[in-house]
């Protein structure tokens, strides 16, 4: 009996599973994209007078995020609604049309097939083309053109997505107005925007992460043409770098005191201070330089007013009086915590280098206490007239030529317990990092000449981290000596002001960010690798 219950169990699953229709497995993949059969309006229609737009397609469509793919310039509010039909899509603006304008509408990524997510194409002829429509309110169509790429200022990293505005009233703040027209930078950071008018426009280009057309450059890359672009003809090629920089006004938000340390604040992260008093004292940035440690200094008074003037990165500055204190309360022991650089020696030019960074403020230094040991028995020692501190970063760096006529296995630099006392007291270990020898075999040569008009400019080389590693300033012929053997980047700072560094854009002032131009080998890439003991070059960099 219990047999017969199985078999009929099993006869009735196959019969089931016979009857159970699914999808024909197999079969060529569709990868035929949608295109469209009208336009309503039709392209480069004018005197449109409708109240909504409308696109049927060859096939059942699906849209895809189409408040962020499906750009309209001039924009037609926030709250326009794009609606399906089977195998059309419908925009319904927010905004009454303007009179006598140029509209463009670019779908990028917004409408697919319904099948395979294959991306909705304009045909014309045999070829498929980008989809956009573009139609006028009044008797013209607007064809002017501003195209170009964004790139990032600083390295050769490609920006995605990034959002290039049009602006065309004088009065206009980007950091609360929205743009007149607008479009998305592709992957390859290419950008257009078309279907214009002559006049006047100032070009900006941000992130855009919120979605609000308006620039946030407090955590957005930013970027902008100086220049009004007067637009009497096609502009092709602008190059927009952008920056991350933090345009807000600066601020002191607050100074609190604990014992004799007294903690300044900023609401951003500045560049420079400085303290005007009747009495010195020592002060230092913390490690984000949203913060200056100010120390109390020994007099018999309680209470200090000093004057502080502060810089940030846009050149923008706080001045302003504070009162900085003393209490009773016991001071928070903080931990002194001192690092060393790798430190090298040049056998061929015979110097020797390191740096070192601190927690604290320094008390004193003991150049006793700092010596190179070649062997077990000779030390040199490395004169105070070396050393340079940076008081306000906490650092400090030693350069000095020293002749040694030989170097053991593994070299090494001997800082002594006590070599640096801090501001609390605190003493430094006892370090022993191990010398790197600079030499010729084990390490390589890089050639590079110049090709340019421009009058300043700095060559860099940067390896794998984006670390500078060596320099060459106004120099047209180049030789780089005792480079690691690794692969490393070539570009150029186009100096504008001669000052020797990258300045970055200062908004405020109008100035865009002085130019970076990366070295590309022959396929294209920036990266030029090196071995031990080759020569490589000469480049040829023209910029």
């Amino acid at each position: 009996m219990k047999y017969a219950r199985l078999l009929i169990f099993l006869l009735w699953y196959l019969a089931m599973s016979c009857a159970t229709q699914t999808t024909p497995m197999g079969g060529p993949k569709d990868t035929i994209p949608p295109t469209v059969v009208r336009y309503f309006p039709k392209e480069n229609q004018t005197n449109f007078k409708g109240k909504q737009i409308e696109i049927e397609f060859s096939e059942a469509i699906v849209l895809n995020n189409p408040k962020d793919e499906i750009i309209i310039i001039p924009a037609t509010g926030k709250k326009t609604e794009f609606k399906l039909k089977t195998t059309s899509l419908i925009i319904v603006p927010e905004l009454p049309l303007r009179d006598s304008t140029t509209y463009n509408i670019n779908f990028r990524e917004g409408v697919k097939d319904l099948t395979e997510g294959n991306v909705a194409k304009d045909r014309s002829g045999e070829q498929e083309a980008d989809l956009h429509l573009a139609f006028s309110t009044g008797a013209i169509i607007d064809t002017l053109v501003i195209s170009g790429t964004v790139s990032n200022g600083i390295n050769e990293q490609i920006p995605e997505n990034i959002t290039v505005a049009l602006y065309t009233s004088d009065t206009f703040d980007i950091f609360e107005d929205n743009p007149d027209y607008f479009t998305k930078s592709s992957k390859d950071g290419r950008f257009a925007i078309t279907n214009l008018k002559a006049g006047n426009y100032k070009l900006y280009a941000f992130e855009d992460k919120n979605k609000n057309l308006k620039a946030e450059t407090r955590s957005e890359k930013f970027g902008f043409m100086a220049d009004t672009i007067r637009l009497d003809t096609m502009v092709k090629s602008l190059r927009v770098p952008m920056v991350n920089i933090d345009t807000r006004r600066p601020k002191l938000t607050s100074s609190r005191n604990q014992s004799n340390v007294n903690i300044i604040r900023f609401n951003k992260s500045m560049i420079d201070y400085d303290f005007t008093s009747d009495h010195k004292f020592v002060s230092t940035f913390t490690s984000n330089q949203t913060e200056v440690t100010a120390y109390y200094p020994d007099i018999d008074v309680d209470s200090l007013m000093v004057s502080i003037k502060a810089i940030d990165s846009t050149q923008q500055i706080v001045d302003t009086l504070i009162y900085i204190k003393r209490d009773d309360r016991d001071k928070i022991k903080e931990r002194f915590n001192v690092s060393a650089s790798d430190p090298t020696y040049n056998l061929e030019t015979n110097v020797f280098e390191m740096s070192m960074s601190f927690s604290k403020p320094l008390k004193s230094i003991n150049p006793d206490s700092i010596y190179l040991q070649y062997d077990s028995t000779t030390r040199i020692p490395l004169t105070f007239k070396s050393l340079k501190i940076d008081t306000m970063f906490n650092r400090l760096s030693i350069k000095e030529s020293v002749r040694i006529d030989s170097l053991p296995m593994s070299p090494k630099v001997t800082l002594a317990p006590g070599y640096l006392v801090s501001i609390d007291d605190d003493s430094s270990a006892v370090m022993t990092p191990a010398i790197k020898p600079v030499d010729g075999p084990t390490t390589a040569i890089l050639i590079v000449y110049v090709e340019t008009a421009e009058p300043h400019f700095i060559i860099q080389l940067l390896n794998a981290s984006n670390k500078v590693v060596q320099q060459a300033v106004d120099q047209k012929k180049v030789t780089f000596k005792y480079l690691n053997p690794e692969t490393l980047k070539v570009r150029a700072i186009i100096d504008r002001n001669a000052n020797g560094v990258w300045d970055t854009a200062i908004y405020p002032q109008n100035r865009e960010p002085e130019k970076i131009v990366y070295f590309l080998n022959t396929n294209k890439k920036p990266d030029t690798p090196l071995r031990a003991n080759w020569e490589v070059g000469p480049l040829i960099f023209k910029f």
